[in-house]
């Protein structure tokens, strides 16, 4: 990966962390006009839409846009067959998760709601593949271009569903209004990507022909599907909480939940931009030099926070939703324990991923949605949405350990073969130490 200058690298961050910021202040916009608009039961459907949309989204993902931002940065001359093989994939499965939700769509809510649940999942899973196609902006080192057209679609996404929600605040129309942006985002991304990856490639020589293919049925189960697995799994503990909350306290509880989430989720942008441009770095580090570096200073931003939120969270809530909402503070302030394990964990997650770590990643979310699963059981019913909440700090904590466990072991590869190349040959005094010695695999 050729070195990028700190000017330069800084201000990609900036731009990602700007364009993240304005996307989370759309979703937590929506979510604040959809709550004081829509009736409890249409904002319960909305949440739950959501959630099995981004579910969804997750599990049809299947680790390929990890793959391919890992790939891309590894092999720049290979873009062009990556992107061609990893988006036809990707699109498919998507798109075939949506025509099975149609067909039972009444399993997930009444008949009233079919509709509107289904266009609201629609509209997660078509950002979903977008989300993928941004990856291979990232390996190839151009965040700037999704973060334009993130801004740019979470701009249009904002306009027209507060249009839908003054006018017309029907959660169909809203469900549509939410649908359209990313499709047309799409669309122009994918036009975009000939261009990015011809400029890419007049700078490499090429490593194979053409012809070959990369994302084989052997790459797929030995790279790909472990990664797809854990995201899977991770995505699962992470917003599985609302079908327990809808089993024991009903819809008008999902939506309160959901609700305060999405404030902590918004909070989430810093390390999301920062390791959306670093991830490259990590995928060829040598040590975990960098991820400490990283994760210390992130973990420092959750702290802070951490204060501000649960200090003011009463009023955040009242402010954000109004007064119907403020019982579900305690939540809020409850969540907010998890934003220094939130922030640190996305740099370690990232350096296990970038270190081929995928099986271990696997191991790590698999504990963590095992104990996610058993404290929801026993804390949801008594305690409600504040039981969900510190459900996910303890998760949260899993992971960190997990995480911190695999990557300072002796035997975890320190880097790919290929990254040790690369950093070698910018650096040629640079020896590997014993314990980096491996495959990677």
């Amino acid at each position: 990966m050729p070195a990028s200058s700190g000017e330069g690298l800084s201000a990609r961050i900036v731009f990602k962390a700007a364009a993240d910021a304005g996307g989370k202040a759309v979703t937590l916009v929506v979510t604040m006009a959809a709550a004081r608009t829509l009736v409890a039961d249409a904002f319960g459907v909305l949440a739950l839409g959501m959630a099995t949309g981004w579910l969804l989204g997750i599990a049809t993902d299947a680790g390929l846009s990890m793959y391919l931002a890992r790939e891309t940065a590894r092999h720049r001359d290979r873009a062009r067959a990556l992107a061609s093989e990893v988006m036809t994939t990707r699109t498919g499965m998507a798109y075939t998760a949506a025509a099975l939700v149609a067909l039972f769509v009444s399993r997930f809510v009444p008949s009233h709601w079919r509709l509107q649940f289904l266009l609201v999942v629609l509209a997660q899973l078509t950002s979903a593949v977008l989300e993928t196609l941004y990856h291979l902006f990232r390996g190839l080192g151009r965040s700037e271009i999704e973060s334009a057209i993130h801004l740019s679609q979470r701009v249009v996404t904002v306009v027209l569903a507060f249009v839908v929600l003054w006018w017309w605040p029907r959660l169909d129309l809203l469900g549509a209004a939410l649908l359209a942006p990313p499709a047309v985002a799409l669309a122009v991304a994918w036009c975009l990507t000939p261009f990015q990856i011809l400029r890419t490639e007049e700078k490499f020589v090429p490593e194979a022909q053409a012809s070959d293919r990369y994302l084989t049925p052997s790459t797929f189960l030995r790279d790909v599907l472990p990664l797809g697995a854990a995201t899977l799994i991770s995505a699962l503990y992470f917003r599985c909480d609302l079908y327990f909350i809808e089993r024991w306290n009903g819809l008008e509880a999902v939506g309160a939940y959901n609700a305060v989430f999405r404030l902590i989720e918004a909070l989430r942008l810093l390390p999301a931009a920062v390791m959306a441009v670093t991830f490259p770095m990590l995928c060829q580090a040598v040590d975990t030099r960098l991820v400490q570096r990283i994760g210390g200073w992130l973990t420092a931003a959750g702290i802070l926070m951490l204060g501000l939120t649960a200090l003011a969270s009463p009023l955040i809530v009242r402010t954000v939703y109004g007064a119907p909402f403020e019982p579900a503070a305690p939540a809020l302030r409850v969540l907010a324990l998890a934003l220094p394990f939130f922030f640190l964990n996305y740099a370690l997650t990232h350096q296990v991923i970038g270190w081929d770590g995928q099986r271990a990643y696997l191991r790590i979310v698999s504990l963590a949605l095992v104990a996610n699963v058993l404290a929801n059981l026993w804390l949801v019913p008594e305690l409600g949405i504040t039981g969900a909440a510190a459900a996910t700090v303890l998760t949260e904590l899993v992971v960190t350990a997990g995480c911190v466990h695999a990557l300072w072991r002796p035997q975890m590869p320190r880097a790919s073969a290929y990254g040790l190349r690369g950093l070698q040959a910018e650096a040629p005094d640079a020896r590997m130490q014993p314990e980096a010695r491996g495959s990677g695999r």
